[in-house]
Parts: C-alpha cells; structure tokens; sequence
C-alpha cells in the first residue's frame, strides 16, 4: 500500500468523524507541551521566573483539555436529546458542540484556573517572581510625600494648586498611544 493512499484514508477518517472538541482538545495538548518547553528554552528570562511561568502554562492546560471535552460533550448530549430527526441533531450536535467549546474557553477555563492554580502553585512552594518583589511594603520617596498643597479659599481662576501628575504616570505622554488610554 502506497504512502498516499494511508494518507488519504486517514484524512477520509478524520474528515467524517471529526468533532470540535476533538480539535480543541488537540490544540490544547500541543500547547500544554510546547508552551512551557518554548519558555524554559529562553536564556534570557530569570531561571525562576521561567520555572514558575512554564508550570503555569502547563497546569492552564491541564485544566482545560479536560473542560473542554466536559463542555463540548455536554452541550452535544443536549442537541441529541432536543433533535429528534437524526440528519438534523448530527449537524445540530455538531454546533452546540462548538458552542460549548467556546463557552469553555471564555468562562469554564478561566473560571478554574482563578481557584485552582493559586493554590496548586502555593503547595508547590512557587511564587510568582512579583509577588517576591511586592511583598515588602512599597517606600513613597521624600519629594512625593508632601507635594499636595491645599486649593486656597478664593482660588484664582488660573492658578493650578495641585502637583504636576505628569511625573507620576508610566505611559506615554507623546507619541501613539496603543488601547485608548
């Protein structure tokens, strides 16, 4: 049997029983594996920061292949139970599939990675490399401290009191500015 014709078969195979969940689950897998290899590969990063980042990224797709699969297989189970013509619930199941998918990835995923990686990550020991950062309390300097003066009781119409904010803001105050801010 001639390689092209194993790989027809096997694209004919995949092309008839495909479901997006499959898809998704696929995609995460890979991510869950090169993510994290593509991040501990960088030699620029501090060893810790790259230690904690790349666990992270592997533990947000531990948590989603499996919500994925949860999310698409139930939102296919109610189109069955909905439709009963059989051409009609196989297209149906197929998009209610994708619909849950999509509802996996915008609030069940995010969901339990907000409660379950903090606390996985504290078990293990690991920090984000800010949280070490942060955790001392943050020193106002001297020339900041003291810098607002009180409006006077009949202020002048063009007189500004309040200190310069230009100093104290990080972004930009020339040039393009990216997001609207």
């Amino acid at each position: 049997m001639a390689l092209a014709d194993i790989i027809k078969r096997t694209c004919k195979k995949l092309g008839e029983n495909n479901k997006p969940t499959y898809v998704v689950m696929a995609i995460a897998t890979v991510k869950g594996i090169c993510r994290p290899t593509f991040t501990m590969m960088d030699k620029k990063e501090n060893p810790e920061t790259k230690k904690y980042t790349a666990l992270r990224e592997g533990l947000t797709e531990v948590i989603a292949i499996p919500a994925y699969w949860a999310c698409g297989e139930a939102a296919g189970a109610l189109a069955k139970k909905v439709f009963k013509d059989k051409a009609l619930a196989g297209r149906a199941e197929k998009n209610l599939m994708f619909m849950g998918v999509c509802i996996a990835a915008l609030f069940v995923i995010p969901g339990l990675c907000s409660v379950a990686i903090k606390p996985i990550m504290d078990k293990m020991g690991l920090k984000a490399p800010e949280d070490k950062k942060h955790s001392e309390s943050p020193q106002i300097p001297a020339q900041i401290q003291n810098t607002y003066t009180p409006a006077p009781t009949n202020p002048l119409p063009h007189k500004n009191t309040f200190p310069q904010m230009q100093a104290y803001t990080s972004r930009p105050q020339t040039g393009l500015r990216v997001g609207g801010l």
